[in-house]
């Protein structure tokens, strides 16, 4: 094998290896940063799988409709009160760590807050992010803030979840 076709036998392993790993990472990890589906695709899957299945008539499906509004409901609520403990519980681990940090390490754990609540902000969104890039937040409580920014951790709503129509 000639040594000017080395270089370019190594580089095009690498590259093949490189594009497999990424293949399988894509399918493997894929589902894991999907955003949720929203509500209303849940309640109506739900429904199509118990028509489905059950064989429910029209009058049936009527009466499930409110049960299944009612059970979407509840897990927004379930979901944005863990969202809301999550936040308390790094909020206070945070703040028992800072005790033990120089000025300057007070600083970059701020920044890893400010960089944690970005991450985080899209699961913030009630079933999901929003689609259509208006810039606004939609958070979990079903208010747009247009700012673009999550609230601050441990901040707690009173507004009730979004009901399904």
């Amino acid at each position: 094998m000639s040594s000017n076709l080395k270089p370019w036998l190594v580089l095009g392993i690498i590259f093949i290896v490189g594009v497999v790993t990424g293949s399988a990472l894509t399918i493997g990890l894929g589902p894991y940063f999907m955003p949720s589906p929203g509500a209303q695709q849940i309640k109506q899957h739900w429904m199509a799988h118990l028509v489905q299945r059950l064989h429910l008539t029209a009058d049936q499906q009527a009466k499930i409709q409110p049960i299944l509004a009612d059970a979407t409901t509840s897990i927004q609520s379930l979901h944005r009160d863990e969202l809301e403990s999550d936040a308390q519980i790094f909020k206070a681990a945070d703040d028992q760590i800072s005790a033990f940090l120089t000025p300057d390490q007070k600083v970059e754990l701020q920044k890893m807050e400010s960089e944690r609540e970005k991450i985080f902000s899209g699961h913030m969104r009630p079933w999901g992010s929003s689609h259509g890039g208006s810039g606004g937040m939609h958070h979990h409580d079903g208010t747009n803030n247009g700012a673009g920014t999550p609230p601050p951790p441990g901040a707690s709503t009173n507004a009730p979840p979004p009901n399904g129509p």
